[in-house]
């Protein structure tokens, strides 16, 4: 094997996500296709294929890179207050990539490791609320909901209209209701 031609492109797994996430974020999932982000790089689509697999294994390490650290534990000192912070942190995220998110709900099989995680979490932060049985499966819709709706707003709406600090009074009047 020698050292690649002048003028090639090197290409890693990260780079390819990257740019993956860059496409996906700016033209939505079907804007993200082996072609166009061959394109992008300069390299075949089967160099892309080399180095992100198929297109759900993509996504699936796309959701892996954004969601990472997602089921990390609050500090917060309260059940409330670390759902607040939970429920926050999640928020910004799908915010900044709104079309992943609709991709794992398109294709649930897609959601990782963190997202399950954070869900453990977020029934367990529930738990410690005192919050039990169907009242509490209806919070966790509630919370999850609320927050999928509110980050597919702000991402349609014009740049900076919303943010998460229009997120939390709602989520604040949610959790406010936990006795």
């Amino acid at each position: 094997m020698g050292r690649p031609p002048k003028g090639s492109r090197i290409l890693s797994k990260d780079g390819v996500l990257d740019k993956a996430m860059q496409l996906l974020d700016e033209g939505g999932s079907k804007a993200l296709t082996f072609k166009a982000l061959a394109d992008a790089l300069g390299v075949t689509p089967m160099a892309v294929a080399h180095h992100a697999g198929t297109r759900d294994e993509m996504i699936a390490s796309l959701v892996a890179k954004a969601f990472g650290g997602s089921d990390t534990p609050s500090e917060a000192a309260t059940p409330k207050l670390r759902l607040r912070d939970l429920m926050s942190r999640y928020c910004t995220q799908v915010t900044r990539h709104p079309d992943l998110t609709k991709c794992i709900l398109e294709n649930p099989s897609l959601i990782g490791p963190s997202l399950t995680g954070l869900t453990r979490l977020i029934e367990a932060e529930i738990t410690a609320a005192g919050v039990k049985g169907a009242e509490a499966r209806t919070l966790l819709c509630l919370l999850v909901d609320y927050t999928h709706g509110f980050a597919f707003a702000a991402a349609a709406a014009p740049a900076g209209a919303l943010s998460v600090d229009e997120f939390t009074p709602a989520l604040d009047w949610v959790l406010d209701r936990i006795e």
